[in-house]
């Protein structure tokens, strides 16, 4: 475990907030939305639906995302909905083991998370085994607490308020003590919506100004966490404009 973990986690002032806390989300997070990553999980995610469904590729689309801001994601719709049994089958469908090859390096990612010096916990609403992968591809797998994934849920993921809470007993954290981040909107909301702290990484800044009338951090990518974990730097990504 990494000496970030091992020590008492500084005290960061946020706008008068004491954040003892980092849970962190992973895909378009962790790295960027902008790389091939993020449009292959999409691209298989279709794939799996237009099959399941036995409707083209175009309808799978139009359906999921007409449906998809009633749920949690995508395999929660399809289970509700149209019967889906086989989680395992959608899993593997999504995340096969060649995903990795649409990631790419970044040897900052390591030195700069544990220059964060704060305990951090890794929720996602993908599979522990696409996690795993994910992590031992940056090397960062020894820099949490835990992994959380969808499957540790029962399928109730983010943004559900026991996803959350849940996972914070279960690391021995608070949400008042834990700021959270992540790329999706709607989970972002969900956090809020519970009483905590939360920052959206948005890439194109398309949310900034939902997040600044909202009243949450947002950032470009995760390089910009550590200038917000201080009070100038708060200011620069502060939540009312």
């Amino acid at each position: 475990m990494p000496d970030a973990i091992e020590r008492q986690a500084p005290l960061y002032d946020i706008l008068s907030l004491m954040i003892q806390h980092l849970l962190l989300d992973l895909d378009n997070t962790l790295y960027p939305a902008s790389g091939r990553m993020d449009e292959g999980i999409t691209r298989r995610m279709i794939d799996f639906v237009a099959q399941h469904l036995a409707v083209s590729p175009e309808e799978a689309t139009r359906l999921r995302i007409k449906r998809l801001p009633v749920y949690s994601t995508t395999l929660e719709w399809l289970k509700v909905e149209h019967g889906l049994r086989d989680e395992e089958a959608y899993f593997h469908a999504v995340h096969p083991e060649s995903e990795v090859e649409e990631l790419q390096k970044d040897d900052q990612l390591r030195p700069y998370l544990q220059s964060l010096d704060l305990p951090m916990t890794l929720l996602t609403n993908s599979p522990v085994f696409h996690a795993e992968r994910l992590l031992e591809f940056f090397n960062i797998s020894d820099l949490f607490l835990g992994v959380f994934d969808i499957t540790w849920h029962k399928g109730q993921g983010k943004p559900h308020p026991d996803a959350f809470r849940n996972t914070l007993e279960a690391v021995g954290y608070t949400v008042d003590q834990t700021l959270f981040v992540d790329d999706h909107l709607k989970y972002v909301r969900g956090y809020r919506a519970i009483g905590g702290q939360a920052a959206l990484v948005d890439e194109n800044g398309e949310h900034r100004a939902i997040a600044s009338a909202e009243g949450y951090w947002y950032m470009q990518n995760i390089y910009g966490l550590k200038d917000l974990l201080t009070a100038d730097g708060a200011s620069r990504h502060q939540k009312n404009t």
